[in-house]
């Protein structure tokens, strides 16, 4: 019966997952006791139903509908570090699985503590961590999905470095990147898509990393290799083509 309830469990990964690995590590080296308090208001932001059970579950079987209004309630301070360290196997595994947490966006999935501060860790859980951030952001570029100001939001929000995180997607595939930016950017009215949900100057360092040189060259040398295929090339040079307007644009204010 277990098994069977496992499977219907919303959030729950396949084991020939690209994540399965690095969630079961996850599960592994985040083992702790099951705290006390949610860290959230009482009796008031959860379903009563879902608050009275929320510790009920083992980590890995807690229901995602759980997980998501633990996310809907406000919390009542700075989150103790082992609530979230309780959490977080759960919280990965979801986000692997491409589902929703915070109704509001994506980009508030992880910030509930400093989770990118590598000094708040022990070494292993820190390399679950960095291991999990480096595929997710690359999963990020190579499929689609959510747009890669989503999801460079979400892990700057929750305290990873930006220089670290604009230096990962500099090192991805040309061709990769281009095509990711084409559809953030140029499908529909052409311009860079900035998330609303940066804070503390976030979004001035994403339209300075989107508008750098750095960046418009890898885009502008593939759109002009004679070797890369004439739809791509397409892509490309519209891409190059929003830096431009988006540089001429912030020249002009």
């Amino acid at each position: 019966m277990k098994r069977k309830q496992m499977q219907r469990m919303q959030g729950k990964l396949p084991p020939d997952h690209e994540f399965a690995a690095v969630v079961a590590e996850a599960y592994r080296v985040f083992a702790c006791r099951k705290p006390s308090d949610t860290g959230v208001c009482k009796g008031c932001c959860m379903d009563p139903a879902i608050e009275a059970d929320f510790f009920g579950p083992e980590i890995a079987d807690l229901p995602l509908h759980y997980l998501r209004d633990w996310f809907f309630a406000a919390l009542e301070g700075p989150l103790d570090q082992a609530i979230w360290r309780y959490l977080l196997p759960r919280v990965l595994e979801a986000l692997a699985g491409n589902k929703e947490l915070a109704y509001v966006g994506l980009e508030v999935s992880l910030n509930r503590f400093p989770t990118g501060d590598a000094a708040r860790w022990r070494e292993q859980e820190w390399q679950v961590l960095s291991t999990f951030q480096r595929m997710f952001l690359q999963r990020a570029v190579r499929e689609g999905g959510d747009s890669l100001d989503d999801v460079l939001c979400m892990f700057g929000l929750a305290g990873w470095p930006l220089e670290d995180l604009f230096a990962q997607v500099l090192e991805m595939p040309a061709d990769l990147l281009a095509a990711k930016l084409w559809r953030d950017w140029c499908i529909g009215r052409p311009s860079i898509w900035i998330t609303a949900f940066w804070d503390n100057g976030g979004n001035s360092d994403a339209f300075a990393f989107y508008t750098s040189p750095e960046l418009y060259q890898r885009i502008s040398d593939l759109a002009l290799d004679e070797q890369t295929p004439p739809e791509l090339a397409e892509k490309a040079l519209a891409v190059a083509g929003v830096i431009e307007q988006a540089v001429a644009w912030d020249a002009g204010n």
